[in-house]
């Protein structure tokens, strides 16, 4: 008898849930999704809404695997942890499309979208979000609940601080250190360590904003 496919629920129906939803099924599971737009949203995308976060939780135990696909990296990081404390198997979610070295470390819950290159050595975090085409160098460390957007390139021996949204098409050079909760610019080419809390832009990125 062929194998049964493995569940998977999905707690949230923005275009990042579809993105997530898509990466599951080419890996073989059966995708739910929940939101507490249920019963008003019936479908995201190809998908069956089919309950709320609080069926869910009542619930989940019937599914394999949860993912919490929350664009917003702190309450990305405030659902995964309570479905985690709650007893409920977490899913990380690699695209078939990704190149990602046998020997990284990924966080559970974390997501590696088509095209994105991990190479040998590096660290990525609980919940990160590596999205599509970003390339990160060997020996990184990008630390947990991150969001590393479309087409970022991350140079060697770089390390990136929790919370942190690497703007689109973001450069980083080698060995620097970028604190947590940091936002950098479209385009932004990161020559220098960053501190925490702000927002730098431009070529070379500067501070434009501190928290």
């Amino acid at each position: 008898m062929p194998l049964q496919p493995k569940t998977l629920a999905i707690l949230g129906i923005d275009d990042h849930g579809k993105v997530a939803a898509e990466i599951a099924q080419r890996n073989g599971y059966e995708v739910y999704f929940f939101d507490d737009q249920h019963p008003q949203q019936q479908k995201c995308g190809h998908w069956q809404v089919v309950g709320t976060e609080q069926d869910l939780i009542n619930h989940g135990n019937k599914y394999d695997e949860i993912f919490v696909a929350l664009s917003h990296n702190k309450r990305r990081d405030v659902k995964l942890t309570q479905f985690k404390n709650l007893g409920f198997n977490i899913a990380t979610l690699i695209s078939k499309d990704a190149t990602v070295s046998n020997f990284c470390e990924i966080g559970v819950g974390a997501m590696i979208v088509a095209n994105a290159c991990i190479n040998y050595g590096t660290k990525i975090g609980e919940g990160t979000i590596i999205n599509t085409g970003a390339n990160i160098d060997h020996s990184c460390t990008i630390d947990a609940f991150v969001h590393v957007s479309p087409g970022v390139n991350i140079a060697a021996e770089v390390n990136v601080g929790n919370y942190c949204w690497i703007g689109i098409g973001s450069n980083l050079i080698h060995q620097i250190n970028i604190g947590h909760t940091v936002i950098t610019g479209a385009g932004a080419v990161i020559l220098n360590d960053v501190p925490s809390e702000v927002t730098v832009v431009g070529c070379p990125a500067h501070i434009v904003r501190r928290k």
